[in-house]
């Protein structure tokens, strides 16, 4: 018997469980050795379907515009609960500010870009227990709440605590802090006991506040900030008086019992003209030179492999090793840092998306986590590979980048062009059996 080497240009793939013979054979620090060859594949980008975006671990905001991409813009909608019931605002109470505080989990684009973002009342009822998409639409009033311009700032604030004599000190996440209008504290100390005699009614009442970010409109400019909703800090707060003292301030929160939706929008018209021809115009031929990759229900990618049947005829053959490759075409600084993992699926006949068989045998083993190094991927798909010899149809891989609902990441990829170093190719390791 003889074991073969066979590089085979690939973008990326998925399957079921085969019975698969020396998938431990090769050793990461051993050297690729064997016959070079190629399958007739190839593969393209596309529009992904919008993902789920509600209850997610973070929420997004922002305007972003890249000369590839175009430009995408994610909003909030989420409720907020009323910290006490029927509460004693005193008498003759006035406001002396009302602040939506967010508290940044991060960010992905260019921060020194200056941004404005608004704030309107939720007119439809978001509820907790269903499931919203990311282009889901809520009815809002067109009379803004609050409004702030700002550059992103999110250096940690510093925390000195003198308590007991002793300093200490620490530091925790920054904020973004919203101003509103006082009119809406108006509202508040208005209401009737009717909508506030529970966290029902007051819903009812009060549905949410929409953000949304204004657009930025030059290529380069524009960053998608990251939130964490879930932390204590995150509210809206009235700060306040009445006849009977200064200094008073009510809380509205945020919490798990909340819903919480992201809403993403993209306007590829405004990127490239090859994204444009391959994504949107399904030129799928663009696939060998440049391909691409978004989060927030954005762009994936679909690889093919439609030679793999013929290739198994010439011998049957058992897979040892396939280990698919995937390289950036680009260098990224800390700004637009490239997706610390990848996620690939088996497409279904129905449209929907199945587990590669060898990712059960664990992350270590599958792979999809970046290379600094070699500024790329690679993921073994020893299994899907046997069963596409054994006979299962090939309907294609998809490619996403890892927390595609809670992730901006944009990636463009190398293509399956031959003639490029670089290109997305499959290595693998078999053994012909006479």
């Amino acid at each position: 018997m003889i074991v073969w080497s066979l590089v085979i240009g690939a973008v990326a793939s998925c399957s079921k469980k085969p019975d698969t013979i020396g998938l431990d054979l090769l050793d990461e620090n051993k050297p690729f050795v064997g016959k070079d060859t190629t399958f007739n594949i190839y593969a393209y980008s596309t529009i992904e379907d919008s993902v789920i975006s509600d209850e997610t671990s973070v929420n997004l905001l922002g305007s972003i515009y890249s000369e590839t991409f175009g430009r995408s813009n994610t909003s909030i909608y989420t409720q907020v609960r009323i910290s006490s019931l029927n509460p004693d605002w005193g008498s003759n109470p006035v406001a002396d500010s009302v602040i939506f505080t967010l508290v940044y989990s991060g960010y992905y684009g260019n921060l020194e870009t200056e941004q404005t973002v608004r704030a309107f009342r939720i007119l439809e009822d978001l509820e907790r227990d269903s499931s919203y998409w990311s282009n889901v639409s809520f009815d809002t009033e067109t009379t803004e709440l609050g409004m702030l311009s700002f550059v992103p700032d999110l250096d940690d604030i510093l925390v000195v605590d003198t308590g007991g004599g002793i300093s200490d000190s620490s530091y925790i996440n920054a904020e973004l802090r919203i101003p509103f209008y006082n009119s809406f504290a108006d509202y508040m100390f208005n209401l009737d006991t009717s909508h506030t005699s529970s966290s029902e009614a007051f819903l009812e009442e009060f549905k949410g506040v929409y953000l949304r970010a204004d657009d930025v409109n030059a290529a380069g400019d524009g960053a998608i900030l990251y939130f964490d909703l879930l932390d204590d800090r995150s509210n809206l707060t009235i700060y306040y008086k009445n006849d009977s003292a200064d200094s008073l301030r009510f809380r509205y929160f945020i919490n798990l019992n909340n819903a919480r939706v992201g809403r993403y929008e993209h306007e590829y018209l405004l990127g490239s003209q090859d994204f444009i021809e391959q994504v949107l115009n399904g030129d799928t031929t663009l696939g060998a030179d440049k391909l691409y990759l978004q989060g927030n229900g954005g762009v994936k990618t679909d690889i093919f492999l439609p030679g793999v049947i013929d290739w198994a005829n010439t011998n049957q053959k058992v897979i040892n090793e396939a280990k698919l490759i995937i390289n950036i075409s680009q260098e990224y600084d800390e700004d637009y840092i490239p997706s610390t993992s990848l996620i690939l699926f088996k497409n279904t006949e129905d449209g929907s998306f199945d587990f590669v068989p060898d990712q059960l045998e664990g992350e270590n083993y599958f792979g999809g986590a970046y290379n600094e190094a070699s500024n790329s991927y690679f993921f073994r798909i020893s299994m899907h590979l046997q069963d596409l010899l054994a006979g299962e149809k090939d309907l294609g891989l998809g490619l996403f980048p890892t927390a595609k609902s809670i992730k901006a990441t944009e990636m463009e990829l190398f293509g399956t062009n031959l003639s490029e170093p670089r290109r997305m190719q499959l290595q693998v390791i078999y053994t012909d059996i006479e």
